[in-house]
């Protein structure tokens, strides 16, 4: 089975073998069934990655209807952010996990 078709570095292409055996062939017994290929599993994490992933890409890159409201407020000189509750924000937002105080 064919990984990629990059010849070398990260990704490279690789020969996959069933568990347990060798990159070494087997013929089947001549009168026998025909042995069965080899399987891909993915794990649940990398199969919700994947549903994530296209549900990301489902979203506009910019809220519209939040904009246009925040806009407005802006234009009718209604807009009054909390300072206080911005820079909590940007700290929160900035901050590696674990590095809370």
């Amino acid at each position: 089975m064919r990984v990629s078709g990059k010849t070398s570095g990260v990704g490279a292409s690789q020969s996959v073998a069933k568990a347990g055996s060798a990159t070494t062939h087997h013929a089947a017994p001549s009168g026998s069934a025909p042995s069965v290929g080899d399987a891909l599993s993915v794990s649940s994490t990398a199969s919700f990655i994947t549903v994530v992933q296209a549900r990301i890409a489902k979203l506009p890159d910019v809220r519209e209807a939040k904009v246009e409201a925040l806009r407005a407020q802006m234009e009718s000189d209604d807009y009054h952010p909390d300072g206080e509750a911005v820079a909590e924000g940007l700290v929160r937002d900035y901050t590696p996990p674990g590095q809370e105080k």
